[in-house]
């Protein structure tokens, strides 16, 4: 079974603390599997085996 996360960079958020964000959730077993960008947000799916 899988499990399914959506981040969204946050409006006034940095670049660099989004990237660390979500390197701590790579680091706690979830993986991009897609990257998008509406209007200067970016948006990751990430998905993690249960």
């Amino acid at each position: 079974m899988e499990n399914f996360k959506i981040v969204k960079k946050g409006v006034f958020e940095k670049l660099g603390a989004f990237e660390s964000r979500i390197n701590e959730f790579s680091l706690s077993g979830w993986k991009a599997i897609s990257i998008s960008s509406d209007n200067s947000r970016v948006i990751v799916l990430l998905e993690r085996q249960k």
